[in-house]
């Protein structure tokens, strides 16, 4: 028999590496997550993998168990649980709950392991499907399993005052405890912008102003520290900060945000906007210090508490702010909407004019098509694509905006208003859906039987579509009074201020960033409000008094529906005129002119002072493909205008970027962008001559581009912005996958807060410990109690106990101290630009943003003698490359969580998803 030829330990590890690698490469050709490690993989697209397990597809929503009973249900209409049965847990016995008009699935069989049940619609009906019991747990005493942190008494006694033998309080306060989470990154990236906008000034210090800031100092504290009774050192705080605050508001980068100060000479006018602008930072500060810090045992001070026991001016501005967003919107809505009111009251003869303005209002400002449950645009797409291709013709360029906005209204009618049932069933088969493919065929089959019922009504619309028609609707008055939508239309007092809070936030999102919160926060809600349903029902029937410092989640039916206004009013703001002088100063800078240019020079390139017709090309030509641009925005507010730039001479850098846009977009860029593209040349090399365009991007290839250009000097002008968007792209593409590395850490900072204060609460070892003077105090007490420890990640695997108590014993307090100051500052963005030409290999974000970490870690301050070297840093300057024992030493405060500890430590585990692509 042949030896079987051994691999030494290396090998193994470079043969597993080059898999993962292959793996990887295959799914970035196919799906394109953006990890762009290595070159795209030729290979045959595989077929449709499964998005949702078969007993999700099935209808199953949960397994619900308390004591001895153990609840069954399914999905109902939208989120809502359908109770369907209850079982004993010591026979077996089997009760159903639900009544046959609301059953979705049947059950057929529970024993010890497993529960058989079948789907009554859709997927697989009939079919039986099993999933685990989850009350067989050997050796365990009780039906309920543990958590391996060993923490669900403790959580369950902060929110709920007691312990539960059951995991539904535990699944309720786990969607609790995701709403932290995701307002600690939001919040924590919102701090890091609002610090940037200050400018980095030349000693690279960082200054956090913000940190300082607090919603318990009303307005006068905070501009007269002296004529309070605060302690000196808060004093000194606050007007360190006021100072700060002064010096962000004579920036005018606040206008990026949409905040402008009135131009006027009242100053009590201008002191209102300090104020009210003073407020939002306050609030923003004191969110932060609840997500990052324990605050569960001041309840002035915690997330959802402070709002309503904070000096009421706070609550007057969010009352204002939302005031001022439901009058834009509200404000003469029938005049300003009367051409497309106009063409459906005459194309909707069964309905009352009144009704339709009352569902148009609905349509356009509270957005309740998007509460569906499924996507009216991609029904109309469908529509349009097999059946409407007319509608696509270029003579619709002008209107087609608004004929799509019309079409999309009946559809909504239909679904909304006529044909209910029709809706429910389309959401129905969706769940039941496995795939995209699936999906789509859905989709397909539901628009061919729309097609039949409007395609006359979508005849008429395209008909309407006349440029002169238009004018006279718009022209003609209305006789319908506002009034008729006094019974729709919001204001501030409609909301909680907690959703005020939350809208306050989007001020500093862009669309993206709004979309992913109010969508993560709306399901979390969502799941709570299911979870205290089904708790109070008479069924199930257990305890849910909140303690006092989450009461909140008793409204969070109201909060949800609330959370989908915030979510269809907000929008990314567009620039304030106030700031166009600074604007136009990063513009310039980013495109590579010198940063220290004056405002004279800038308004002589611009013309910005001259007027007259047909001279302000060059500041149009700025203003539309650069200001304009939400990936600027995003930059300026995460980065520096001057380092973006030079961070763009990095050719291997940006060569790597590129490297995660998918081939066909990198081929309509190379077209667009190359004045003599030579299409059949190679990818790589089409990457390259990008890279190299990126590279020596200079403001003078620009500066003579002619705005209202004609021929070959439009054909000149077109490629300026294309080269412009791909640099643009480029280069957010880089800054916000760093970001998005860096959400990962916050994350994992926030929940080493929080389980500290929980460990405390049962660990006499942690009682006089504080985490601020050590962050790996946490994960070594738990490694030194060893078989004592209630944290079964570490007293059930002592080879992985010890791995971590290695990587504790190389790390210590101050390079902890700063790692964790280095996350919450988002430091590596900053000084991206200072240690990334000294990267040897571009092959992942996630090594990108450990290596500049390690040399922030291992930077030598100027203000400070610092004989000893850092462990690891001779290795760190030697590979230029990061090194993996120091991201796991570093790491080590995180080990008390042995999965978040790998996931976090180890690159090939760490979730690539997490990285954007150009699509």
């Amino acid at each position: 028999m042949a030896k079987k030829n051994k691999m030494k330990p290396r090998e193994l590890r470079e043969a597993q590496k080059k898999a993962r690698q292959l793996k990887a490469a295959e799914i970035n050709n196919n799906a394109a997550p953006a990890i762009a490690a290595m070159p795209a993989a030729q290979v045959i697209a595989p077929a449709a993998e499964k998005k949702k397990s078969s007993v999700k597809a099935a209808g199953m929503k949960s397994i619900l168990v308390s004591e001895n009973k153990m609840y069954i249900t399914s999905f109902g209409k939208g989120n809502s649980a359908v109770l369907e049965y209850e079982v004993d847990n010591n026979d077996y016995n089997q009760t159903q709950l639900s009544s046959d008009g609301s059953s979705n699935i049947e059950l057929r069989g529970v024993n010890e392991v497993n529960i058989t049940f079948s789907s009554k619609h859709g997927f697989e009906s009939g079919v039986e499907i099993n999933t685990s019991n989850p009350t067989h747990r050997s050796g365990e005493s009780s039906p309920v399993r543990g958590d391996m942190l060993g923490l669900k008494s403790e959580l369950e006694k902060r929110f709920f005052g007691k312990t539960f033998d059951d995991n539904i309080h535990i699944q309720l306060i786990y969607n609790i405890l995701d709403i932290e989470k995701i307002l600690a990154v939001y919040v924590t990236n919102i701090v890091y912008a609002l610090n940037n906008m200050l400018g980095v000034k030349g000693s690279e210090s960082y200054d956090d102003f913000m940190g300082y800031l607090s919603a318990q100092n009303t307005y006068y504290i905070f501009t007269h520290p002296d004529k309070s009774n605060l302690s000196d050192k808060v004093k000194g705080n606050i007007k360190k900060s006021l100072s700060k605050f002064n010096d962000l508001l004579k920036t005018k980068r606040l206008g990026y945000f949409g905040l402008e100060e009135p131009k006027t000479k009242d100053k009590r006018v201008s002191e209102a906007y300090k104020k009210r602008v003073y407020h939002m930072l306050a609030i923003v500060g004191q969110i932060r210090q609840s997500v990052f810090h324990d605050k569960s045992n001041e309840l002035d001070e915690y997330l959802y508490s402070f709002i309503d026991i904070i000096d009421s001016e706070y609550r007057d501005t969010l009352d204002y702010l939302v005031d001022e967003r439901f009058d834009s919107i509200n404000k003469g809505f029938v005049q300003g909407n009367k051409v497309n009111i106009s063409l459906l009251i005459d194309m909707m003869k069964g309905y009352e004019a009144d009704d339709i303005i009352r569902l148009y209002y609905d349509f356009i400002v509270l957005k309740s098509q998007k509460n569906l449950g499924f996507s009216i645009k991609k029904l109309r797409e469908k529509m349009l694509d097999e059946y409407g291709f007319r509608f696509k013709d270029k003579q619709y360029d002008s209107v087609r905006s608004k004929m799509y906005k019309l079409m999309d209204f009946l559809l909504f009618c239909n679904y909304y208003r006529n044909d209910v049932v029709a809706g429910e069933a389309l959401v129905r088969k969706l769940r039941f859906s496995m795939t995209d493919d699936e999906k789509e065929g859905i989709y397909a089959d539901e628009a061919e039987k729309l097609w039949g019922k409007f395609r006359n009504d979508f005849e008429n619309i395209a008909d309407h579509m006349n440029g002169d028609v238009i004018k006279e609707l718009g022209k003609a008055d209305m006789d319908f009074d506002e009034k008729i939508l006094d019974s729709e239309k919001k204001n501030a007092s409609d909301l909680l201020y907690f959703s005020k809070m939350i809208y306050m936030l989007t001020y500093f999102l862009d669309g993206k960033e709004i979309n992913d919160l109010l969508t993560t926060l709306i399901s979390k809600f969502d799941n709570i409000k299911e979870f205290l349903k089904i708790m109070k029902s008479s069924a199930v029937d257990v305890e849910c008094e909140l303690t006092a410092g989450y009461k909140l989640f008793n409204d969070s039916q109201r909060i949800t529906n609330e959370l989908f206004i915030v979510k269809n009013i907000a929008s990314m703001r567009k620039p304030a005129a106030s700031a166009k002088l600074t604007m136009f100063r990063d513009a310039l800078t980013i495109l590579g002119i010198d940063d220290k240019i004056t405002d004279d020079r800038i308004s002589e390139i611009l013309k910005l002072k001259e007027k007259g017709k047909g001279i302000h090309g060059l500041r149009n030509f700025i203003t539309n493909n650069v200001i304009e641009s939400s990936r600027f925005v995003y930059l300026i507010k995460y980065a520096n205008a001057q380092k973006i730039r030079e961070v763009a001479e990095n050719e291997k850098v940006v060569m790597f970027v590129l490297g995660g846009i998918p081939d066909t977009q990198i081929e309509r860029y190379y077209k667009s962008c190359v004045e003599f593209p030579d299409m059949n040349s190679p990818l790589e090399a089409k990457r390259s001559e990008l890279a190299r365009m990126i590279k020596n991007i200079r403001f003078d290839d620009f500066k003579n581009v002619k705005q209202q250009a004609k021929g070959r000097e439009n054909v000149a002008k077109e490629r300026a912005k294309a080269v412009i968007g791909l640099y643009l792209t480029v280069m957010y593409l880089l800054v916000k996958n760093l970001v998005n590395v860096n959400a990962r850490y916050v994350i994992a900072i926030h929940c080493l807060e929080r389980d500290f204060g929980l460990y405390k609460e049962i660990i006499p070892e942690l009682a006089s410990k504080n985490l601020k003077n050590d962050y790996r105090i946490l994960s070594q007490t738990l490694c030194e109690l060893c078989d004592k420890s209630p944290n079964l990640f570490l007293k059930k695997n002592e080879r992985l106990r010890k791995c971590v108590e290695v990587d504790i014993n190389n790390a210590d307090s101050s390079m902890t101290r700063k790692y964790r100051n280095c996350i919450a500052h988002l430091t590596v963005v900053r000084e991206l630009k200072e240690y990334i030409g000294d990267i040897r290999t571009v092959d992942s974000y996630f090594s990108i943003y450990h290596y500049v970490m390690q040399r922030c870690i291992t930077k030598r301050e100027d203000d400070t003698k610092q004989e000893e070297k850092i462990k690891y840093e001779d290795d760190l300057l030697k590979n230029h490359g990061y090194t993996k024992d120091f991201v796991k030493a570093l790491n080590s405060p995180f080990g008390y969580n042995i999965p978040r500890f790998k996931n976090l430590s180890i690159e090939q585990l760490f979730d690539r998803n997490e990285y954007l692509t150009e699509k």
